[in-house]
């Protein structure tokens, strides 16, 4: 995870119907919940949100517009050293 490994800015991305998930997994981040929480750093707020869309064409099909959500993580503090098993 890329947190881990020092970065503190990650950015979603996400394009049509995975945008719900993309929510999902920012408000977890946030919460902290669940095993996921291991790899963050003591605290991780939501930055910027950004809504756009993009002209997909598929070859043989017609051209689709497809809506983008990109959503900012910043990781503040420091990522808590992993337990061994």
């Amino acid at each position: 995870m890329a947190m881990e490994e020092g970065e503190r800015r990650v950015q979603l991305v996400a394009r049509g119907a995975t945008i719900g998930r993309a929510v999902d997994v920012a408000e977890v981040c946030r919460r902290r919940n669940g095993i996921i929480a291991q790899g963050l750093p003591s605290e991780v707020i939501i930055g910027n949100i950004a809504c756009s869309s993009e002209t997909i064409e598929q070859e043989g099909q017609r051209t689709r517009v497809v809506s983008v959500l990109t959503i900012e993580l910043d990781g503040l503090g420091d990522v808590p050293a992993k337990e061994e098993e």
